[in-house]
């Protein structure tokens, strides 16, 4: 019936408070629960792109790692004006992608 889920509608119903001061503790409670489970989400998100994040930077240094160290033994024949700006630009939009991730990811005007 497209996301309408009958068993936790009866189960809602009845964990429902019969009085009506229960009924807002009940909805201060269920809307408690649901702070909690978006901060647990919001979480393992961050967790996880955060990783990914470290991921991606750790294989960017080691690629130019390699480059430099080819260049070094002479197997990779390009003139010093591309390597820098290969390095030089691609290190940049790198460290500003980081950066922009990061400061979304872990803002602290989010309470969240």
């Amino acid at each position: 019936m497209g996301g309408f889920n009958i068993g936790g509608l009866i189960d809602d119903i009845a964990n429902a408070p019969a009085s009506s001061v229960s009924i807002a503790e009940f909805i201060s409670y269920e809307k408690h629960r649901s702070d909690i489970q978006n901060s647990n989400q919001n979480m393992i998100e961050r967790k996880r792109y955060a990783e990914l994040i470290f991921s991606f930077t750790c294989i960017w240094c080691i690629c130019i790692f390699f480059i430099l160290m080819w260049k070094g033994l002479g197997k990779l024949n390009l003139s010093d004006e591309i390597i820098i700006t290969l390095i030089g630009s691609t290190t940049l939009n790198i460290l500003v992608f980081f950066t922009l991730v990061t400061k979304y990811l872990f803002n602290s005007d989010k309470s969240t």
